[in-house]
């Protein structure tokens, strides 16, 4: 298909959906597959500096972190997730990972199709590049590129996040199995020398946004998140390095650890936490930290607000990490504006007087102090011995989903589904039950049993002297 006639089925979508302006965010899921760890780190993050193929010798990443040395692909120092002009962010995985669409779209490319030229750091293409790119009704297209055949959806179609469109591979200019999954902003174009491209995991230097200078265009975040934000949500993201440590323990059961360092010089591990604010308010941001010997007691969460205008306001706040364990703890309140305005990086670097050699990664939570409905007698365990509560299956899910638990005492159990905003929606349990196993489905309806949107909700389990809360994800 001619460049003319991308043209007209791009303008014949954004005339008939009369959407003029992005939304941001907009990105649903996340473009892969989860594995047993529910997410892969980004081994390559977008370069701010000159998202192109053509390497200009300075990368920039989304926290404004500036490189010039060992930057050339693929020869980057070990976790600072670089190279030179890469125009999105990689993910590493196993060949054939089903790949999924991040969010409803339109189908504009799917085909296997020359690479850059040259390719990047003087590889040699494995053939062409299974490359899909949807548009989404909006100014962002996202681009998936050396996916291996088949590719499961055809120009012309459209799509629904989760959506399997492809297979993980090594097509093009790869030399392992990855996913490059890119988001052009206006344009799906591919410009060697005047990019479309921006970061999804937007800016959050103290400086403007490099990318702007291109094209007039400026990172944001682009992923729908909530107000707990935890492993295998959009609303995180680690990054790569090499001594990440998955533990079984912590907020859902699972958390990470990195070795602690007080020399910035060899830091190599770092992660971001993101929550869609819906109103404007004070917030406790509370972090959760399970029972992990020799945490750090001085990690150092960054905390920043965008204002309006697109600046950022950074504050660092020091944390015992070893305080309260197996527990939601507030390490400072601050004044945050509605929208994805704030976020919270955390990287292995401790203050030189932390004691403790594992700084650790697990789920954070924004409560806003003056109408916040889920609270921590919701959120935590009172009682453990009346419950064992088990992960909904499936979850995310599209249909119905199974909530399943241990009753160990006779008592009335009452399940409440919560929307983000902590708003009730539906009753699905209320009686008194015997011990044993149990399981209770909910059909994704409300009280009125009217089928509720695609989003995050929330289920309380609860008993006269028991609560705790769990997460669900509806996806249509």
């Amino acid at each position: 298909m001619n460049r003319s006639c991308y043209y007209s089925i791009y303008l014949a979508i954004f005339f008939a959906t009369q959407i003029i302006s992005g939304q941001e965010p907009f990105l649903t899921v996340k473009p892969y597959v989860e594995p047993e760890f529910q997410q892969y780190a980004i081994r390559n993050h977008a370069d701010h500096h000159y998202p192109t193929q053509i390497p200009d010798g300075i990368n920039v990443r989304f926290d404004g972190n500036s490189f010039s040395e060992n930057i050339v692909a693929f020869n980057c120092n070990s976790g600072a997730s670089c190279y030179d002009g890469h125009a999105g962010n990689d993910y590493h995985m196993p060949s054939d990972v089903p790949i999924l669409a991040a969010a409803d779209g339109y189908v504009i490319w799917s085909a296997f199709s020359p690479g850059a030229d040259p390719c990047p750091g003087g590889i040699e293409p494995n053939g062409l590049t299974g490359l899909i790119i949807i548009y989404h009704y909006n100014d962002y297209f996202t681009c998936y590129l050396h996916l291996n055949p088949p590719l499961n959806v055809a120009v012309g179609e459209t799509v629904a996040a989760g959506d399997t469109i492809g297979f993980n591979g090594m097509t093009g200019c790869a030399s392992t199995p990855h996913l490059h999954f890119e988001i052009r902003k206006e344009n799906h174009f591919f410009d060697q020398e005047l990019p479309w491209a921006v970061d999804p995991y937007g800016w959050w230097g103290d400086y403007e946004d490099p990318i702007i200078n291109l094209r007039g265009f400026t990172s944001a975040w682009l992923w729908k998140s909530d107000l707990i934000v935890d492993d295998g949500n959009t609303g995180f993201q680690r990054f790569y390095g090499p001594n990440w440590s998955y533990v079984n323990n912590g907020y859902n059961d699972d958390a990470w650890t990195v070795p602690a360092l007080t020399d910035s010089n060899n830091s190599a591990h770092y992660a971001i936490w993101v929550p869609e604010i819906p109103d404007s308010g004070e917030y406790n941001i509370d972090v959760y930290t399970p029972n992990i010997t020799e945490a750090a007691t001085h990690a150092l969460y960054e905390i920043y607000i965008k204002d309006a205008n697109g600046n950022n306001t950074k504050t660092i706040v020091s944390h015992d990490q070893t305080n309260n364990p197996d527990s939601f703890t507030t390490i400072t309140t601050l004044f945050i504006p509605a929208g994805s305005n704030c976020a919270v990086i955390l990287r292995d670097m401790v203050d030189s007087a932390s004691a403790g050699s594992y700084v650790v990664f697990d789920a954070l939570r924004f409560v806003n102090t003056a109408n916040a409905k889920i609270t921590d007698e919701q959120s935590q365990q009172v009682f453990p011995t009346d419950i064992t509560l088990h992960p909904a299956y499936p979850n995310p899910f599209n249909t119905s989903t199974t909530l399943s638990y241990e009753l160990l005492v006779n008592s009335v159990v009452k399940i409440d589904i919560f929307d983000i905003l902590g708003d009730h929606v539906k009753t699905v349990l209320n009686e008194k039950q015997a011990p044993g196993y149990k399981m209770i489905v909910w059909d994704g309806t409300n009280d009125r049993n009217k089928t509720v949107p695609t989003g995050i909700y929330y289920y309380t389990v609860s008993t006269n002297r028991f609560s705790q809360i769990n997460k669900v994800v509806l996806i249509k």
